[in-house]
C-alpha cells in the first residue's frame, strides 16, 4: 500500500534559552510556516513540562519529543506525561524515546545502561499497553510492572517512535514503532539506514510505508563554514565518542574518524579527540554556512526520505527567529510520493 502525494514537513527543536521564552519561540516559527514542534532533553529543560506549555499555547500544532530518555523515567511517567499530552493536543502528541548515553543516564541519572535492544524493546511493550488504558502486568529483563493502570485515557492511539542509530535499533524501530527519529546522520547515508529499518517492518509483516521518518537537523547560520565546522567540533565532539554515536558513524563510512576518536578519549586526549572529527564528519553532524547552503541540505534530506525536517538552531537564543527565518519556506513546493522509508530504499 503506497501512500498518496504528501508535503515534507518543516519543524523545530525546543529547547532554547529559557524556558519561559519557548510559547513566544513556537508561535514565531509557526508564523513562519514551522508545522511542528519537537522536543529535546538533555540537561534543559524538562521535555513534557515545555510540550504542555507549547501545546496550550498554540492548540492544534503537532508535537514530539525527539527524544526523551528511556530509563530516566519510569514506565509509568512516561505513560502519563504521554496520556496528558494526549488530551493537551488532541490527540496530536507523539512519544519519541532513546537510549540516550552512559553519561546522561548512568553518571547523571544513577540508572543502568546495559542491555540497550532489550530495554527498548520492554519499554515499547509496557507503554503499548499502559497507553490502551489496560491494567498493566509485565515481567521481563529490565522492566517489571505489576498492576499499572492510567487514571484516565489518551486522545486515540499515541504514536512511539524511537531514536535508532545502527542496525538492530533500526530493525527494531521498523518492527515496533509508528516512527523513527534519526540525530547527526548525512543525507547520504539515509538509504543505508532505512534500508534496517524497512527490512525490520517486513521482518515483522508491517507496511514500511507507515513508518514516519524524522530528522533533527542542526543547523548554523554563518557566513564562513570552516569557522562553523570549528564550532560543530566544539558543541559536537563528545557525541562521537559515545559507544551508540561512535559505532554508527563507524558503520555509515567513518571507520578512521571513530576509531581516532574512540582511541584518543580512551587516552583522555581532548585533541586528538578534535583531530577525529574532520571536515566531513563536521559536516554529517550538522550544517554550517550561509542561508542557501542550509536550505539547500535541508531540502536534500527531504529528497533523500525524511518526512518531517525538525531544525535544532546552533545559535545564541536571541538570534535564533533569525535563523529560522533565513531558512523558512526551504521546502515549499516539494511533493514527494511514499513515506520516507519507502523512497530512500527503492
Amino acid at each position: 500500500m503506497e501512500r498518496t502525494e504528501k508535503n515534507v514537513r518543516l519543524g523545530f527543536t525546543l529547547p532554547i534559552g529559557s524556558a519561559d521564552k519557548a510559547v513566544e519561540l513556537a508561535k514565531g516559527a509557526r508564523d513562519l510556516g514551522y508545522e511542528e514542534v519537537w522536543m529535546a532533553e538533555v540537561n534543559g529543560g524538562d521535555s513534557y513540562a515545555l510540550a504542555g506549555a507549547v501545546a496550550q499555547g498554540l492548540p492544534g500544532l503537532r508535537l514530539g519529543t525527539a527524544v526523551v530518555p528511556a530509563q530516566t523515567r519510569t514506565p509509568m511517567m512516561h505513560a502519563m506525561a504521554a496520556m496528558t499530552l494526549s488530551q493537551l493536543t488532541d490527540g496530536n502528541f507523539i512519544l519519541g524515546l532513546g537510549l540516550s548515553s552512559p553519561n546522561i543516564v548512568h553518571d547523571w541519572g544513577g540508572q543502568p545502561y546495559d542491555k540497550p535492544l532489550t530495554r527498548m524493546r520492554e519499554h515499547v511493550e509496557v507503554l503499548r499497553q499502559m497507553l490502551t488504558g489496560a491494567k498493566t502486568t509485565y515481567e521481563g529483563k529490565t522492566l517489571s510492572v505489576k498492576g499499572f493502570r492510567l487514571g484516565s485515557s489518551p486522545v486515540g492511539e499515541v504514536p512511539i517512535y524511537l531514536g535508532a542509530l545502527n542496525k538492530m535499533m533500526l530493525r527494531l524501530t521498523g518492527a515496533l514503532c509508528d516512527g523513527i527519529c534519526l540525530n547527526m546522520v548525512p543525507e547520504s547515508a539515509l538509504p543505508q539506514v532505512l534500508r534496517e529499518v524497512r527490512a525490520g517492518a517486513e521482518e515483522a509483516g508491517r507496511d514500511p510505508n507507515a513508518i514516519e521518518v524524522v530528522a533533527r537537523l542542526h543547523v548554523m547560520l554563518i557566513d564562513d563554514p570552516s569557522m562553523g565546522r570549528n564550532m560543530i567540533r566544539t558543541v559536537f565532539g563528545a557525541y562521537a565518542a559515545t559507544p551508540g554515536y561512535n559505532k554508527c558513524f563507524e558503520w555509515l563510512g567513518f571507520e578512521k574518524e571513530a576509531r581516532q576518536i574512540r582511541e584518543s578519549f580512551a587516552k583522555r586526549d581532548r585533541a586528538g579527540v578534535a583531530a577525529g572529527v574532520t571536515d566531513r564528519l563536521c559536516d554529517a553532524m550538522a550544517i554550517a554556512g550561509p542561508a542557501e547552503t542550509i536550505r539547500a541540505r535541508v531540502r536534500a534530506y527531504a529528497e533523500a526520505g525524511i518526512d518531517v525536517c525538525v531544525i535544532n538552531p546552533l545559535a545564541d537564543p536571541s538570534a535564533v527567529p533569525k535563523v529560522l527565518d533565513e531558512i523558512s519556506g526551504c521546502l515549499d513546493g516539494l511533493n514527494l510520493r511514499n513515506s520516507g522509508v519507502i523512497r530512500a530504499t527503492t
